[in-house]
């Protein structure tokens, strides 16, 4: 079994970034940084606004509890590339899952108020279906690092759960993300891998 002990650092930092990401709403969701218009469509060209009084500030905070998910995937990823599955990776594995079902839990039940229609064809959402997919896998990772399960093919779905994330979150974020300071942490996300893994293979070197 996996040694799951408290890590300071890592749960330090998803308290810290989630009450920045809920705080950070407040003092934004009146910004105009977000547009309340979402993206159009082929079959939607002219989409109507989806955003009002009721929902504004969810808007914002689902956006910056994704922001924070993603923050604490890099330590993660950084872990995972240089050192292995071991204890710090775990940690951080650990909480950008629970940074990521907040940000799922206000997305759908604070912004879209529980409506599963509108979140499966709203254009705000791109990948519903292989969000929920990545959720439950990234959960059963868990547990199977946490119970220390060492079979040759544990450690390759955690390879290619990686590589699924890794897409799921820079394609969010530096490709589709609306303000520059979220296609900039995707950048930064994205180096952060590239030298973890140069890193990597100078140490095998």
């Amino acid at each position: 079994m996996t040694d799951n002990s408290a890590n300071p650092l890592a749960l330090g930092s998803l308290i810290l970034l989630t009450m920045a990401a809920f705080g950070a709403a407040v003092l934004a969701q009146d910004s105009g940084w977000l547009s309340y218009v979402p993206p159009a469509t082929a079959a939607v060209p002219e989409p109507a606004p989806d955003v009002d009084d009721r929902n504004a500030l969810a808007l914002y905070q689902s956006a910056f509890t994704a922001w924070a998910a993603l923050v604490l995937l890099i330590p993660a990823y950084w872990f995972y590339l240089t050192k292995g599955a071991g204890r710090q990776w775990f940690a951080f594995w650990l909480v950008s899952f629970i940074a990521y079902l907040i940000h799922l839990y206000v997305s759908a039940f604070l912004f879209f108020g529980g409506d599963f229609t509108w979140m499966t064809t709203s254009s705000r959402v791109s990948a519903f279906w292989p969000g929920m997919a990545l959720i439950i896998w990234w959960a059963v990772d868990l547990v199977i690092a946490w119970r220390g399960m060492a079979l040759r093919w544990f450690g390759i779905q955690r390879g290619v759960l990686h590589i699924a994330t890794f897409v799921l979150f820079f394609g969010g974020s530096a490709i589709k993300g609306e303000m520059i300071a979220i296609k900039l942490l995707g950048a930064v996300f994205a180096i952060a891998v590239v030298l973890a893994l140069f890193s990597k293979r100078r140490g095998a070197a």
